[in-house]
Parts: structure tokens; sequence; C-alpha cells
């Protein structure tokens, strides 16, 4: 699976992961190296950080340069042995007090949204990104994917977005999203913030995906109305998806879930053959055991990739998120890799669907 686990360019670099897959792409041990590679800053947005090598990492850099650190100040969810609830959290806020960062850090208040963000900003010329938060359970355990990336444009744009999750926003314009070439890819990243509005993002997505000859999701849910109608306007082509079984019972239409959307867009965990679940499990909070099929990831035509933080959903849209478009062939190689790799094994012993 070395292949599979990772992919290399000219100042891009992806990292896969999935322990039931038996992918490993290092995650962990390589963003503690991006950390420790800074000179002169590190910005860091980020959901949930608990793991203890991130956080001995950031420590360690305190010393050495300007850190900071802004965190989702939301209440812990709910856990223990039935809680399926989507990322499910216990507080941030003790592992970075009793890490020492509490000086380093600020927290985004709960307002009706998430700062669901995971990205690290080095020296303003790198960007660390990708789904995955700084857990054991995001970093070891779940399935994700993660992006280090050498441009100062792109690091200008998410230290710009990294300062709007302080700013009142008032969801005035802030122009056209970034767009650069690196590593024979072009990238184009989008944000949603308070100062955002993110319907831009969902259709950006619903827009990669019109016309689509071939499509392959790897995605924890799907639930925003704009993007179910783009991938139901595709149901009868080359398609197929890797999904999050818990995840997707919670916004399906009831009794399994509550969504109020025709029952018709959930074609594609009602048994089509093409889609397969990952057997994760409930959220275990002291442990942190959380083992989701945690990515948001969709290849089209070969040639298209959508990564980031931000999850196909409808609560998504209310969130601080940032998402990226990959045009590169090589970079769609190396991601349909990684979902073959999921949809073989998931296809011999993944749970059911629909979700029971």
């Amino acid at each position: 699976m070395a292949k599979t686990a990772a992919f290399s360019a000219a100042g891009l670099k992806i990292y896969f992961q999935s322990k039931r897959a038996n992918v490993d792409g290092k995650a962990a041990s390589q963003l503690v190296q991006f950390i420790k590679g800074a000179k002169n800053a590190l910005h860091v947005a980020i959901y949930d950080l608990k793991d203890k090598d991130i956080l001995r990492a950031l420590k360690e850099m305190s010393t050495k340069v300007a850190l900071h650190i802004r965190y989702d100040g939301g209440k812990p969810s709910s856990t223990g042995g039935k809680s399926t609830t989507v990322d499910p959290k216990s507080a941030t806020a003790s592992a970075i007090k009793a890490a020492g960062l509490g000086p380093f850090s600020q927290v985004i208040p709960e307002s009706g949204h998430l700062m669901h963000n995971k990205f690290v900003v080095r020296d303003r010329t790198s960007v660390w990104t990708g789904s995955g938060n700084f857990t054991n359970g995001g970093l070891h355990l779940q399935d994700n994917n993660f992006l280090a990336i050498d441009s100062m444009a792109l690091a200008e744009a998410y230290l710009k977005a990294f300062d709007e999750l302080t700013a009142a926003g008032d969801k005035t314009p802030k122009g056209p999203p970034a767009s650069v070439a690196v590593g024979g890819a072009h990238l184009t990243v989008r944000f949603s913030t308070k100062g955002r509005e993110a319907e831009d993002i969902e259709a950006s997505v619903a827009q990669a995906l019109h016309g689509a000859g071939k499509v392959r999701l790897i995605a924890m849910l799907v639930s925003d109305p704009g993007i179910m109608q783009a991938l139901f306007d595709l149901r009868h082509g080359d398609i197929k998806g890797v999904v999050d079984p818990h995840e997707m019972k919670v916004v399906m239409k009831p009794p399994k879930g509550k969504s109020k959307l025709d029952p018709k867009f959930f074609w594609f965990a009602n048994g089509d053959k093409r889609f397969v679940a990952a057997p994760s499990h409930a959220f275990n909070g002291k442990q942190d055991k959380n083992d989701f099929m945690h990515n948001k990831v969709l290849i089209i035509d070969d040639k298209t990739v959508v990564t980031g933080s931000y999850n196909f959903s409808e609560n998504a849209e209310r969130n601080d998120e940032n998402l990226l478009i990959l045009q590169s062939p090589e970079v769609a190689k190396a991601y349909t890799a990684y979902f073959d790799a999921l949809f073989a094994r998931y296809k011999k012993s993944g749970a059911k669907l629909p979700p029971a």
C-alpha cells in the first residue's frame, strides 16, 4: 500500500489514511515534521486538537516561533457506546490548557455554527490542510486525507481566512477564490467564514459535478440539496462511492434520519451496489477511538479532485470551512488509487447500506 498511501510532486504532498484498509501515509508524523519545520510563525485553525504528539510539537515550537491557535469552542458532544453524532468531540480547551498552549490560543465561541477548519499556515509560505482533526481518531483511526502545499499565494489566502475567524463579518464579498499552480496541479481554494457566504462552496461543488462522465465519492455523509441534486442527475453514469453508515443514518429520510428531502435523493445509500460503507464504530470520547469514514472527497472525470474540511451537508454551510479543488490527472490518479483501496475493502467487509 506504499504507493496508495502518499503522493508527491514539487511543492505538493498528499497523505492518505485508513487503518481498516491498511493505508498509512504516516499523517501524524508528517504533521509533526511540518510543524517543526517552521522558522517564523505558525497559524493553526483547528476544530479538535487532542493528539499528544501534535500538542507536544506545538508546545516545543511556541518558544521558537510566533504561534497562534484558534479552535472551536462549541459544547462537547455526548459520548459513549451509543453516540453516533456528526464529528463528535470532547472539549478541546482542556487538552490545550494541559499542554501549556493556553497563552497562544483563542477560542472561537459557539454561535450556531462550528469552526470546523483543520489547517496550519507555516511561515506564510506553506499550508497543511485536509479532512482530519488533530486527534488520535483523526490522524490514526479514521479514513482521512491531508495535503501539505508550498505556495505563498495559497498561504496568504488561508491567513486571510484565519483572520476572518475573529472578524465581525458582514457577509460582504471578499473577491474571487485564490487560484495557484503547484506541482503540476491547478488549485482553487474556497472558504466559508463569518465574512463569507457558504453557498459559494456548495455551488462550486455542484458546478464541478455538472455533466461529469465519471465520479468517485468518498464522504462521511451527503445531505446538501444542491450536491444531492447534482449526484442524482448522474446516477445512471459511471459513479461509485464510499460513505459512513452512522453519519448517513443521521441525515437520511425518516424513520432512519431527520431529512425533509425527497427520499429519491438518498438513492446511493439505499442498496445501490456501487456504494459501500465503512464498518465504523460509535465514538468513545474517553479513549478517543472515533474511527468514522471521515473523508470529504470527490474525484471527477479522472482529472478533478474536491477535498477539504467541508462535509457535503446542509449543516456545513453554516460553518467555518475550507475546500480545495485540484485540477490534475496525476493527483486524481492518486486519489482514485486510495478510493479503490477503500472500496475493495468495504465491498468485502463493510457495513450494510441502507444503514440499520
